[in-house]
C-alpha cells in the first residue's frame, strides 16, 4: 500500500510540473523597432516591457534552444538578447579598423556558436574616396565577430537560407547562389536563375523558420505575381505562379500550407491549389511590410511603421491594432 502511494504521489507531481510548465509557456511576437526590440504576447495581444538595443534593427533570429534572439542593428551591429531576462547581454560589431561591414541577411548555425552573414564592406581612402569591397557570404564567431571563413558572391544578395541536411547555404539576390558549407572551405554549388527569367522580388520580410520552414518570396514576372518557395529542409525551389494580380512584400503560409497570405497596402488569402486569390481586405493602417501568423494560424499580424494590425485569419476582421512607440519592418515569432 505504501508503494502504491508513493506512485501515486509521484505521478501527482510530475502531473502538476506539466501544467506548470504549459503555464509557463509563451509564444512571443518581436517588432524590430528602432532602439528597441517591442514584445508582443500572442495569447493576450498586450505589450510587455520593451527591450533596449542600440540602433535601428533590421534582421533577427532565434537560437536552436529559443534561449537567445540575436538581433542586427544600423547593419553592423550584432545584439544578443537573453530570451529569459529579455536584455541584451552582448554586442559585437563587424566594422574594423580597415573596412565597414555591413549586413545583409544572417541565418544562425545549428550550434549556436556561429552565424553565416552576408557583408558588404566598404572603406574611406585617401580621407574622401569611398571604395566598395566584393560582397561576402561569412561564417562569424557569434561571441567575438571574428571571421572563420568567407565566400565572394554576386552583389545585390540580402537573404539567406540554410538547409541543414545538405550543408548548403542559399544566397538570394537577383539570383540564387548555392554554397556548399560542408567542409574547410565555403564553395559555390550552384545557382538557381532568376534574372535571366525576369522574375523580380524584393527579399527583405522572409522568414523560414516561423513558416513551416520553408521561405516564401514573393515575385513578379511583368504584372503577373507568383510565390517561390525555398525548402529548408530538403533544399527544393518551386515557383507558384499566382492567376490573379497581387502587389506584395512578404508571405506566409497557413499552418496546414494550403493557403498563403500575403500583405502590402491589402491583405491577400491564396488558395495555393487553385493559385487563385480567394480573399482580400484593404489595410486600414496603410501599407504594411512584414507578416507574421501565430502558431495554431488564427491569427495575422500585420506590420506596418509604427502599427501593427491584428486580423482573424477566418474573417479577415481586424482584431486590434497596436499603436507603437517606434516604426518597424520586421516581425518575428518565438515560441519558448
Amino acid at each position: 500500500m505504501k508503494g502504491k502511494n508513493y506512485l501515486l504521489a509521484g505521478l501527482m507531481a510530475l502531473c502538476l510540473l506539466t501544467v506548470i510548465g504549459r503555464s509557463e509557456a509563451k509564444e512571443l511576437i518581436f517588432n524590430m523597432g528602432y532602439g528597441k526590440v517591442q514584445v508582443i504576447d500572442v495569447g493576450t495581444d498586450e505589450l510587455l516591457p520593451d527591450i533596449a538595443i542600440k540602433g535601428w534593427a533590421r534582421e533577427a533570429a532565434a537560437s536552436a534552444d529559443k534561449k537567445f534572439l540575436y538581433v542586427t542593428a544600423n547593419r553592423h551591429l550584432i545584439h544578443k538578447i537573453d530570451l529569459k531576462e529579455m536584455r541584451v547581454v552582448k554586442s559585437i560589431n563587424m566594422h574594423d579598423e580597415e573596412w565597414d561591414r555591413f549586413i545583409f541577411g544572417m541565418e544562425l548555425v545549428e550550434d549556436g556558436k556561429t552565424a553565416y552573414v552576408h557583408l558588404l564592406p566598404r572603406r574611406i581612402k585617401g580621407g574622401d574616396q569611398v571604395v566598395v569591397g566584393s560582397p561576402i557570404v561569412a561564417q562569424i564567431d557569434l561571441e567575438t565577430g571574428k571571421i572563420l571563413r568567407s565566400i565572394e558572391v554576386p552583389f545585390g544578395v540580402s537573404y539567406l537560407a540554410y538547409v541543414k541536411n545538405k550543408q548548403t547555404l542559399y544566397a538570394v539576390g537577383q539570383d540564387i547562389t548555392m554554397i556548399d558549407v560542408a567542409g574547410r572551405e565555403m564553395k559555390l554549388s550552384g545557382l538557381y536563375p532568376m534574372f535571366d527569367k525576369g522574375i523580380n522580388m524584393l527579399p527583405l520580410f522572409t522568414y523560414a523558420e516561423e513558416n513551416n520552414g520553408v521561405a516564401l518570396l514573393p515575385y513578379g514576372i511583368g504584372e503577373a505575381s507568383g510565390l517561390l518557395s525555398i525548402d529548408t529542409h530538403t533544399g527544393a525551389i518551386t515557383e507558384t505562379m499566382i492567376k490573379s494580380p497581387m502587389m506584395v512584400y512578404g508571405a506566409m503560409y497557413s499552418p496546414d500550407m494550403k493557403k498563403a497570405y500575403a500583405n502590402m497596402d491589402e491583405l491577400y488569402v491564396v488558395d495555393l491549389a487553385t493559385q487563385t486569390v480567394t480573399s482580400s481586405q484593404s489595410i486600414p493602417t496603410g501599407t504594411t511590410f512584414s507578416l507574421m501568423t501565430s502558431a495554431d494560424g488564427k491569427k495575422i499580424y500585420l506590420q506596418g511603421g509604427a502599427n501593427i494590425t491584428i486580423y482573424d485569419a477566418q474573417t479577415l476582421k481586424v482584431i486590434k491594432v497596436l499603436h507603437m512607440s517606434t516604426d518597424g519592418m520586421l516581425l518575428r515569432r518565438v515560441s519558448m
